[in-house]
């Protein structure tokens, strides 16, 4: 056997390994004001009627900071522009051609070329300063730096800060008691203190060590503040022990509620949330969580694609289920004489109208006229409406929740996790009325009931 290892064996090759390319050396980052002279960017090669030649790349960059990196390119690799045609050079003449002046400018002009513009403003300037700040007349030559004011203006403005000094004077020397005219200060002190801040000034601080008050007017005014600090106490214990109270009554509420046998829960999903939504679902149940209702409704019009997104209701769901008027009166005979508890009252009380409405539009009598249907309609759903009991959930259980808005200036209104179904929203409402509950079972239990959450 052999011992020469496959390392130590050379092996002819027939290829022969290809050349390696040129290495293209990388273009050169300039900074600012490193570049060469000779080199342009686009828009400097475009200023000299230049464009780039195709493919042609750019052989060095410029970095700005805070700008950006640029490309230079070679104006001798570029291409001539065509030349412009005398329609085109007229255009950017127009362009170019101050209105006021009639000159030329190097850049184009909307109103008026900068030079017009600075003759303006310097107009406007030396006119503002002929003009009197008072009156607003236009004088001759330019007033004064320091007050801007014509003669009888700055009379006027004079004599009123004389009347407004010597008021200063005469209230500053006074104790600042209700009806009280005894002297603090006297009236030399006062005016030299007034001088030595500036008599040109709009008004005066009085000195540190001056007193305000005499001694009884003192007296007076510690016994005013000692009163209204008492009374401001006093309503503020007031107004905690009536939070305390009202915040008591809301979990004893929800405990006995759910510890009544006539307390319902009742919640319908809808084809959107506007004044003419229709209902797709409706759910009611006790207060033990017996399901009394749940059904699908046809609504007669099809479901939008928003609200099917939320609440999974889609139109072949609904295609055989029975109409809001074939379920009217078993919903009738579950609600009469009833509690019924809605979380947002507001918004399905409405969709009920809505529906009964509807419901008593097609029963009313042939006779009648289509404005007195309506009417006749609105009145029988108002009626049906109030033989109800219905009470919200969702105001107090934002109350329990006390979750402070300062945009609204009031608690946010919390959302229901019942998963936008019916049923599953009774449920939720369930859920809030145990959490508001919570250790009033033994009272409501001693009323004759017994806690759904001991019952679970």
């Amino acid at each position: 056997m052999s011992t020469t290892t496959a390392a130590e064996t050379e092996i002819p090759s027939s290829r022969t390994e290809p050349e390696a390319a040129p290495a293209v050396p990388k273009p050169k980052v300039y900074g600012w004001g490193q570049a060469p002279a000779h080199l342009r960017t686009q828009t400097q090669l475009a200023a000299e009627r230049l464009k780039l030649a195709p493919g042609q790349k750019p052989v060095a960059y410029l970095y700005i900071q805070r700008h950006g990196q640029f490309d230079l390119y070679d104006p001798a690799d570029a291409v001539k522009m065509k030349p412009l045609g005398s329609s085109t050079k007229a255009q950017m003449t127009a362009r170019r051609t101050c209105p006021e002046c009639g000159k030329v400018r190097k850049y184009p002009v909307r109103k008026r070329c900068s030079v017009c513009q600075t003759k303006a403003y310097e107009a406007q300037r030396r006119r503002e300063a002929r003009t009197c700040w008072d009156c607003r007349t236009v004088r001759e030559r330019p007033l004064p730096v320091s007050h801007h004011r014509c003669p009888d203006c700055r009379r006027k403005q004079l004599d009123q800060q004389r009347e407004e000094a010597v008021a200063w004077v005469e209230e500053a020397t006074v104790c600042a008691g209700e009806d009280c005219t005894v002297k603090l200060v006297t009236k030399k002190e006062a005016r030299a203190h007034q001088k030595q801040q500036g008599l040109q000034r709009g008004w005066w601080s009085r000195a540190a060590h001056w007193p305000r008050r005499c001694a009884p007017c003192t007296e007076a005014e510690e016994r005013r503040q000692a009163e209204q600090r008492a009374r401001w106490e006093a309503g503020d214990q007031a107004r905690r022990e009536a939070e305390r109270r009202e915040a008591q009554a809301r979990v004893q509420w929800a405990a006995e509620a759910l510890a009544d046998p006539d307390v319902l829960v009742l919640d319908t999903e809808t084809t959107g949330l506007d004044d003419d939504a229709r209902i797709v679902e409706i759910a009611v149940l006790s207060s033990r969580g017996e399901v009394l209702l749940d059904t699908l409704l046809n609504p007669g019009v099809p479901i939008p694609v928003d609200a099917s997104q939320i609440h999974g209701i889609t139109d072949s769901d609904v295609a055989s289920a029975n109409r809001f008027s074939d379920v009217l009166a078993r919903l009738v005979a579950l609600l009469n004489g009833k509690r019924v508890l809605i979380y947002n009252k507001a918004f399905d009380v409405g969709v009920l109208r809505h529906e009964l409405t509807l419901h008593y539009l097609d029963c009313s009598p042939i006779e009648a006229t289509e404005e007195k249907a309506a009417v006749w309609a609105r009145e029988r759903a108002a009626v049906w409406l109030d033989t109800l009991t219905v009470e919200d959930v969702m105001i107090p259980y934002s109350d329990w929740v006390g979750d402070w808005s300062e945009y609204w200036g009031n608690n946010r209104w919390q959302p229901l996790q019942g998963g936008h179904r019916a049923a599953g929203d009774c449920r939720a409402v369930l859920d809030c009325l145990r959490s508001m509950g919570r250790g009033y079972e033994t009272v409501a239990a001693g009323d004759g009931g017994r806690d759904e959450g001991e019952a679970g």
